[in-house]
């Protein structure tokens, strides 16, 4: 990973040698489609990267793009886990980027400060209103919106009927993290030590850590960049944590390890909190579960408070170096931007959309089976716009390896002093990476 990390350094550096302004169509205005009759003029090849099941959808939709742009051929480009990786070179070395490419929500900071992305306000500004204002923080980089909201993992927690039948657990009962935690002692009291209620590695408290930090509302970085980690919030998130974890109410299994997939089937592990996307893991890995399965609302800090979060999600940019921007934007419009696509994206691979303008269509509100006749997609969308905004920079990534790095050596030092913990990190990431301490930190309003 550090070589990774030192090509980024490379390619940034690179970069910072040159001044582009970004823009958006060669010639003339950008296409604002979508529509056949306007469409004759907008022609060209275009190369499209997207992963896994974005890829296959993106694929689907093809027929009716080609219907619609005849002009227009696009081919998608299905890559791995280094597709973030080669699109960063290539934009450094300014040439063999795609002409559309997908990103990680957290990562779009970091490619649209390299100044290589189209700047895409003028044409995004008429979908404002369709999408959350914390995904379009996502997409933006002073003040600029350089990417659009493709899908998003609004958080719950995916629970075993099973389970919770067998011990007595209601989970409409379970409104705070301090009933969850009172639930899951039960449970592992119950079941003989048999039964935890969540996996939570050690080596990856991170996950929690940062999904808990966004519903809390505090931050890593505040909203001007500045180191924001040592704060009243993230203390209480750390208590909690070590709280599950001393109480023995966690189970220590690798995420994605075989261990963790086939704790879906067995009765290890009692409940998952996670995003809508997991639904899907489930659905593939343990299909004979189905009618098993529930989704209750994240644990309130306190009483009233905020139950949800979001984990994941992705955007789609056009980057500079194209040269058919009408064509790419085209693209983007018709496969992102279109309630019709967001739809079909999630009706067919389990991308929640993050255009809200769709989730009054009556495909929300049907039972599903496998959730025991549950209509887990409306439970998704029901508190989508209260999500809180997390703030993301260029360095968003080191940053998050950095955090799970540190949270690691203090479950390995038994999880003590989680205030002395926040203030050396937040040294440590101040000088790790040149960024000022916000105000009010903590070790600020220290004596």
């Amino acid at each position: 990973m550090s070589g990774v990390r030192r090509l980024f350094g490379r390619a940034l550096a690179i970069l910072a040698i040159s001044n582009v302004t970004p823009y958006l169509a060669v010639a003339g205005p950008p296409y604002l489609g979508p529509g056949p009759a306007a469409s004759t003029g907008i022609a060209g090849e275009l190369r499209v990267d997207s992963w896994n099941i974005a890829a296959v959808g993106l694929k689907a939709l093809l027929p009716e793009f080609s219907a619609t742009y005849p002009n227009i051929h696009a081919t998608i480009h299905m890559s791995g886990a280094q597709l973030q990786a080669r699109f960063m070179l290539s934009l450094a070395a300014g040439v063999g980027a795609p002409d559309v490419t997908q990103l990680q929500f957290p990562e779009v900071a970091r490619y649209a400060a390299t100044g290589r992305l189209t700047d895409l306000t003028e044409v995004a500004q008429r979908y404002w209103k369709d999408f959350p204002e914390h995904v379009w923080k996502d997409c933006m980089h002073e003040g600029r919106i350089y990417a659009i909201p493709w899908d998003i993992g609004p958080c719950g927690v995916f629970y075993k009927r099973d389970i919770f039948e067998r011990y007595g657990i209601d989970p409409g009962k379970i409104e705070t993290w301090e009933d969850y935690l009172a639930a899951g002692q039960r449970l592992l009291q119950a079941s003989g030590g048999k039964t935890r209620m969540f996996i939570h590695p050690t080596g990856f408290q991170d996950v929690m850590f940062e999904m808990l930090l966004r519903q809390r509302g505090g931050q890593i970085f505040d909203e001007a960049g500045r180191i924001a980690v040592n704060s009243s919030e993230s203390l209480e998130v750390l208590q909690l944590l070590k709280r599950f974890v001393e109480a023995g109410t966690t189970a220590n299994i690798q995420f994605w390890s075989q261990p963790f997939f086939g704790s879906f089937s067995t009765d290890t592990v009692a409940t998952y909190p996670m995003a809508a996307w997991f639904g899907g893991f489930l659905q593939d890995y343990a299909p004979g579960t189905s009618g098993n399965w529930g989704v209750f609302p994240l644990p309130a800090f306190s009483p009233g408070g905020v139950r949800t979060s979001s984990y994941g999600g992705s955007a789609v940019v056009i980057p500079d170096q194209c040269v058919l921007k009408d064509a790419a934007w085209s693209f983007l419009e018709f496969m992102i931007c279109r309630p019709a696509s967001q739809l079909a994206h999630y009706q067919n691979f389990n991308l929640f959309p993050a255009m809200t303008t769709v989730y009054g269509d009556s495909f929300f509100d049907e039972p599903l089976v496998f959730y025991g006749g549950q209509a887990v997609r409306r439970f998704f969308t029901q508190n989508v716009e209260r999500i809180p905004v997390m703030h993301h920079t260029q360095d968003w990534l080191e940053t998050r390896l950095y955090v799970r790095q540190s949270l690691g050596k203090w479950a390995g030092r038994g999880m003590g002093d989680g205030a002395g913990f926040l203030a050396d990190l937040e040294a440590r990431l101040a000088r790790r990476l040149d960024r000022e301490i916000a105000p009010g930190s903590l070790s600020q309003a220290a004596p």
